[in-house]
């Protein structure tokens, strides 16, 4: 598979869609970086053609995702389902129409959007998920930087009543319901928002953000106080020198930190509130 990419400024993003949308806008996807405001331009399963035609009108670079090592890639590239505690099954597919429906299977057809479930971070909250998802029938989960919907599809198949999923990148938010619907999370209701200025409606039971810790410790204060009294707030996306930071930032919330798993350069946390 072969993928484009390009950095650029986040002023210059609608002239880039305009230029790129002869390959379909499905096919590009979006990367924001707040801090450094700029976008990574990627477009997924280009031809051979259509690579030699973007480097030579647009420059950038092209990748052969056959020859990553990176475990997500070899996961999109050979499409093998991702078990996950041997409760979910996540297959980075369209489902096989007239085959009969798992309800322990999600798919998320790769390509789109961040989180597909191999990825360290994704991997990391969804275990987590599938730990701390309470036994009752009526919890509530926040997803925060949805991307492709996945932690949320997974928490309507894990029993919760009602699934929030929010992202700034509205390819994303576009992808989550394309999703949604693959998977018919009926209940789940995605939207476009910023972390920096949303203020979740309502309390929730467990609330995932799998963001850059930078962002994350400046979004916290607001979701912060959506989490209820006995809930958890799983934090992804952290390197290993950006745990005592997001920490402190958590405790200076009146919460504490509860659990630290690593796999590789990438941290989950799970954090709740000490007044319980």
């Amino acid at each position: 598979m072969l993928v484009w990419r390009k950095i650029s400024t986040q002023k210059w993003l609608d002239s880039w869609q305009e230029r790129l949308a002869f390959l379909g806008r499905e096919r590009l996807a979006i990367s924001q970086f707040t801090s450094a405001r700029k976008v990574r331009l990627e477009v997924f399963d280009v031809t051979v053609n259509e690579s030699a035609l973007l480097l030579r009108c647009f420059g950038g670079e092209v990748r052969d995702l056959n020859h990553s090592t990176a475990d997500w890639v070899r996961s999109v590239v050979s499409r093998k389902p991702i078990s996950i505690r041997g409760r979910l099954r996540i297959v980075n597919d369209e489902p096989i129409r007239g085959t009969v429906r798992d309800l322990n299977t999600i798919y998320i057809p790769a390509n789109l959007a961040f989180g597909t479930g191999e990825h360290a971070t994704t991997a990391g909250c969804l275990r987590l998920l599938i730990d701390l998802a309470p036994k009752k029938r009526d919890w509530e989960f926040l997803d925060a930087g949805t991307g492709t919907g996945i932690l949320a599809i997974a928490a309507l198949r894990l029993g919760a009543k009602r699934a929030l999923g929010f992202d700034f990148d509205a390819t994303a938010i576009r992808v989550a319901k394309t999703n949604a619907h693959l998977n018919k999370a009926n209940g789940l209701k995605l939207f476009r928002a910023d972390v920096l200025k949303y203020t979740p409606e309502g309390s929730f039971d467990l609330a995932a953000a799998n963001l850059h810790s930078e962002l994350f410790r400046k979004a916290a204060a607001r979701l912060w106080p959506a989490i209820k009294p006995e809930g958890r707030l799983i934090i992804s996306g952290l390197m290993r020198d950006q745990i005592e930071a997001t920490s402190e930032k958590i405790l200076d919330l009146g919460g504490q930190i509860e659990m630290t798993r690593t796999r590789g350069k990438w941290v989950t946390m799970v954090a709740h509130r000490t007044e319980i």
